[in-house]
C-alpha cells in the first residue's frame, strides 16, 4: 500500500543513506512517543547518530520530512510535544516500510550478499522478502535512465516463460513483495511484474516512452488497495463498516487504504470505519481477514458479496 513507488524519486532528494536513516528515526520516535518535547528528541536523534544534533538541523529535518514526504510533524505549544498529523499516518506507515527495504539493501552493500547466510542472521516472517532483492539496483538505473528492460518473466500458475521487454515506471511494494511496474513494448497499458519471478534482467536500449503519458494510469492506485485495478467497479465507492472497537487500533496503525476514516465513541463496542475506494479483490480479501470482526454496512452489493463468500467458507467445512 505504498505510496512511494519511484525509489529514484525518493533517494535523488536524500544527499545520502544516513539521513534517510535520521529522517526515519525521527518519525518512529515522534509515532512511538507522541507529546515527545523537542529536547528528548533531539537527544534521542544525538543517541541514534552518535553526535550532537541542532536545533536548526531537527527544523530542517522536519521540514525536509513534511515537503517531501507528506508527513505532517506538528508542535503543540500547549503540550510541548510533537505529534504526528491523524492523517498522515499510513505515509509514516509507508516511509518507514521504504526505509526498511532500503536498510537491507544497505547491508548487502556492506557486504553481506549470501543470501542463504542473510537468512540466517535476519529472521522474517516471511523471508521471501529477499528474493529478487539483488534486482532493484539494475531496475532503479533504468528507470533513471530512461531505459528499457529486457528479462524472462516466470508464470507460476501457468508453468510457463515469457521473454518481456518493457520501459519501467514505477517499484512499488504489496504485502512485502516487490513487483516494478512498466510498459511492455507494444503495449498501451502499464502491467505489473512480481520482481521475484523476473530473471536474466538486463538494461536495453533508450525507451521512446513517456511517463507523462500513463500518469492517469498509475493513478489508478491511489484507488485500490493493492495492485489490480482492471477489476470491479470502474469508480471508487464510498464503503462504510462497522469495526470491533478492539481491532480498530490494528487498522489506526496500519490503514488498508488512504482514505480510511475512524469514527468511534469511547466505550461503544463498534466503530465506524469508511473508506473511498474501488472494492478489489484484494480489498476483499483484506474484509474477510477480519472475520467476525468487521460487518459491511454499505453498498449493499458488497455486502452481499462478503456475506456470499464467507457462506461458501462455512460449507467447506461441513
Amino acid at each position: 500500500m505504498t505510496d512511494y513507488p519511484i525509489f529514484e524519486e525518493t533517494f535523488q532528494t536524500m544527499s545520502t543513506y544516513k539521513k534517510a536513516a535520521r529522517l526515519a528515526k525521527i518519525i518512529s520516535y515522534v509515532k512511538h512517543k507522541s507529546g515527545i518535547s523537542k529536547d528528548q528528541l533531539l537527544d534521542a536523534v544525538a543517541e541514534f547518530t552518535g553526535g550532537e544534533v541542532s536545533s536548526r538541523t531537527l527544523e530542517r529535518d522536519l521540514k525536509t520530512i513534511r515537503e517531501e514526504f507528506s508527513i505532517d510533524i506538528i508542535y503543540e505549544s500547549v503540550t510541548n510535544g510533537y505529534h504526528v498529523e491523524q492523517r498522515d499516518q499510513e505515509a509514516v506507515y509507508e516511509f518507514l516500510k521504504l526505509i526498511e527495504f532500503a536498510n537491507v539493501g544497505h547491508l548487502l552493500q556492506e557486504g553481506t550478499t549470501d543470501f542463504s547466510k542473510l537468512a540466517d542472521i535476519v529472521h522474517l516472517d516471511d523471508s521471501s522478502i529477499f528474493q529478487g532483492i539483488e534486482q532493484v539496483k539494475t531496475i532503479v538505473a533504468a528507470i533513471q535512465q530512461q531505459h528499457q528492460l529486457s528479462f524472462v518473466h516466470i508464470n507460476y500458475w501457468n508453468q510457463t516463460q515469457k521473454e518481456y521487454t518493457m520501459t519501467p515506471l514505477q517499484i512499488r511494494e504489496y504485502l512485502n513483495r516487490w513487483y516494478v511496474v512498466g510498459v511492455p513494448e507494444g503495449a498501451t497499458e502499464i502491467r505489473t511484474f512480481g520482481i521475484d519471478r523476473i530473471q536474466q534482467l538486463q538494461i536495453s536500449g533508450h525507451t521512446q516512452v513517456k511517463r507523462t503519458d500513463y500518469e492517469d494510469q498509475l493513478g489508478q492506485f491511489a484507488k485500490i488497495v493493492g495492485l489490480n485495478f482492471n477489476e470491479g467497479a470502474a469508480r471508487p465507492q464510498k464503503i462504510r463498516l462497522q469495526v470491533f472497537h478492539k481491532h480498530l487500533k490494528y487498522l489506526q496503525s496500519l490503514p488498508l487504504h488512504r482514505s480510511q476514516d475512524i469514527q468511534y465513541e469511547k466505550k461503544a463496542e463498534y466503530g465506524t470505519v469508511t473508506y473511498v475506494l474501488i472494492p478489489n479483490y484484494e480489498f476483499k480479501i483484506q474484509l474477510l481477514k477480519m472475520h467476525s470482526f468487521v460487518i459491511v454496512e454499505e453498498p449493499q452489493e458488497l455486502r452481499e458479496e462478503i456475506q456470499h463468500m464467507l457462506q461458501e467458507a462455512l460449507a467447506n467445512y461441513k
